[in-house]
């Protein structure tokens, strides 16, 4: 029941959006209109550890930054237009450009000096190592009566 509910609010929630783009396409037909938007993530937990896949197509490399303190990250980054060099008027604007943030918190400790990032056909991937903590032995001293 509950599934179903979510499921018919997402619906509900696409719907309202795509009818808000048609407002703005009405309203501004022609504008170069940045509008921040919020790129789709999938994370994965692998026996490594966690995998962050971000789909950011038409993002160039250098606008991307990823920033990660304890058991968050963080990605920003920007999309930029690229309309062809001879346009003359834009007649359907339906892709969004613009600043984006997404941060993620994550349920397992992370190696942070492990962390890689790589991106390939639009798709932002993150590797986060499980931080595996180091055993040691600890030598028990022995307290004399003369050391007190």
């Amino acid at each position: 029941m509950h599934r179903l509910i979510k499921i018919r609010i997402i619906r509900d929630l696409e719907h309202l959006e795509e009818r808000m783009r048609c407002w703005r396409d009405r309203l501004f037909p022609m504008a170069d209109v940045e509008i921040p938007f919020r790129p789709a993530a999938n994370l994965y937990e692998t026996s490594a550890g966690l995998v962050l896949q971000v789909e950011i197509p038409g993002a160039a490399r250098e606008d991307l930054s990823i920033d990660l303190a304890g058991q968050e990250l963080i990605i920003r980054g920007r999309r930029r237009p690229a309309p062809p060099a001879d346009t003359s008027r834009v007649l359907h604007y339906e892709i969004t450009y613009g600043c984006f943030e997404r941060s993620f918190h994550f349920p397992i400790a992370i190696d942070l000096e492990g962390v890689t990032a790589s991106y390939e056909h639009g798709i932002l991937e993150v590797q986060l190592p499980r931080h595996r903590p180091q055993a040691r032995r600890i030598p028990v001293r022995e307290i004399r009566d003369d050391q007190e």
